[in-house]
């Protein structure tokens, strides 16, 4: 799947480079760095942006630019959470929730219909 990332430090963006992975250096808030990165052209748009806000704003321009997007980001609190859904993203993912629900799944163990998944077939 093709895919484009857009970093600001400079260790990582080296990292990509070298990966041959395509890059846009810089802050995906900044109007141009965002612009340089097509989002007309894309279909999915992954936010990894720690600051909401910051988030918030690339939601709002990913809309704008291409309101067909899906917009999947990550939020830190169920604050967070609400703000970028009321903002247009579609999945908001919140590191604590899932920290916290792999907590629980490794102490109680996987729920029923997860352990009929991942169970070997039987064979006949």
């Amino acid at each position: 799947m093709p895919f484009l990332v857009i970093e600001d430090a400079d260790k990582t963006l080296a990292k990509l480079k070298a990966d041959s992975i395509e890059t846009v250096a810089g802050n995906a808030a900044n109007a141009e760095v965002f612009a340089a990165a097509n989002p007309e052209g894309a279909s999915r748009l992954i936010l990894a942006i720690p600051n909401a806000f910051e988030a918030g704003q690339i939601v709002l321009r990913a809309r704008t630019a291409n309101p067909g997007i899906n917009v999947i980001a990550r939020a830190h609190s169920d604050a967070e959470v609400e703000h970028l859904k009321g903002l247009g993203a579609d999945t908001v993912i919140m590191g604590e929730r899932e920290i916290a629900r792999g907590i629980v799944e490794e102490v109680l163990g996987p729920k029923p219909e997860l352990r009929r998944e991942t169970a070997e077939p039987s064979v006949a």
